[in-house]
């Protein structure tokens, strides 16, 4: 393969569009994104439901079988403390977070007379990744002072990439999208901090004079415009009658334009809506077939990036040979007890399951002698 159109180019996660103003006229960067609430939702439910998935090293042999590699200095490192500040939920949550806002999550492997001894994070806008013949040369700023690494102290774990170095930053492809979203939270904190409408309007059968109605409009708004005073006790007089109404066409547009925002985020980052908390088109029946399309199609891309990015940087070759990196995930295939209990039954009538291994997937000790 010829690398020579790499040479002499960098990459860097530094969002160069960060802070600019979007289409919406909104000024997008990672706080404002994360301010706005099915941003944040989508975040956390695929951060946290990535980081809890247990992340085990196991060890395989020549026949087929496996066993968790408890012996081997990786596997706790992986499942417990990857280093003395942090647990493993708490840095692929962070991780995972880098990689839905940036792109790019890396981490330098910290090494002990060549075996990996710590992971530490570092934040993708800090670290600029160039490339030197077939090696990837990456360099991390941190307090005005820079330090480069080679390749094989640093994982890299990238989402999808136009060149197979660096990841797309949602933060750039997807600043118009979140700047319409914090557009549409602006306007309505703004219309109902400002809107004067109780839910009505007021009629007469007599003519009124400019005065009277501007002393009218003075007096409604000065007691029901502004936060707090909304839907306050109304006291007329002079033949002034009360008439309620609906929804106002601007109220549904504003509702729509809320849900739109909602459904779009959910789709950027492919986060069922029944996972944000909009159950407007779930029913008790899909759910379960949601949240198994989620694992399907959401969160398996993504642990299988983890675990090969994993595998590439923290094992040698020898030791791929012997030991491999996976996520357990038949938590999220767990039906109800009634279907479990059907299904073990067959499973050990079968033959390919004993009492013990069903005890075992029911986080029980086996059964005493």
């Amino acid at each position: 393969m010829n690398f020579k159109f790499w040479k002499k180019r960098s990459w860097t996660n530094l969002d160069a569009f960060e802070g600019r103003e979007t289409s919406s006229g909104i000024h997008i960067n990672e706080t404002v994104a994360l301010g706005i609430p099915a941003v944040y939702a989508c975040i956390r439910v695929l951060t946290e439901a990535i980081a809890s998935l247990p992340l085990i090293t196991y060890e395989r042999f020549t026949n087929g079988d496996k066993e968790r590699a408890r012996g081997f200095s990786l596997y706790g490192l992986l499942h417990d403390t990857p280093n003395p500040l942090m647990t493993s939920f708490e840095l692929r949550e962070l991780l995972v977070g880098h990689l839905c806002l940036r792109g790019n999550a890396y981490c330098y492997i910290e090494r002990e007379s060549g075996e990996v001894v710590a992971l530490w994070p570092l934040h993708p806008d800090k670290v600029t990744v160039e490339v030197s013949g077939r090696e990837l040369v990456y360099k991390h700023q941190n307090d005005g002072t820079g330090k480069a690494y080679p390749m094989n102290d640093i994982l890299h774990i990238r989402g999808l990439s136009g060149d197979g170095i660096i990841g797309y930053s949602p933060l750039t492809l997807l600043r118009d999208t979140f700047g319409y979203s914090k557009a549409v939270q602006e306007y309505s904190s703004s219309y109902f901090k400002n809107d004067a409408s109780p839910g009505g309007i007021i009629t007469t059968p007599n003519a009124l004079s400019a005065q009277s109605k501007s002393g009218l409009r003075s007096a409604w708004k000065e007691g029901h415009a502004g936060k707090g005073k909304h839907h306050q006790v109304a006291i007329m007089d002079n033949g002034l009658q009360w008439q309620a109404i609906g929804v106002s066409p601007q109220d549904s547009q504003l509702i729509e334009s809320q849900k739109f925002s909602v459904v779009e985020i959910a789709r950027v980052f492919r986060v069922p809506l029944n996972l944000v908390m909009d159950y407007e088109r779930s029913t008790y029946s899909n759910v379960t077939e949601q949240n198994r399309s989620f694992l399907t199609h959401t969160l398996q891309p993504w642990l299988t990036r983890i675990e090969q990015a994993m595998s590439k940087s923290l094992l040698t070759e020898s030791e791929k040979e012997k030991y491999f990196i996976e996520h357990l995930t038949q938590g999220f295939l767990r039906a109800d007890t009634k279907t479990r209990y059907a299904s073990y039954k067959i499973a050990i009538e079968a033959g390919f399951l004993t009492v013990d291994e069903v005890r075992q997937l029911e986080n029980m000790n086996t059964k005493p002698e």
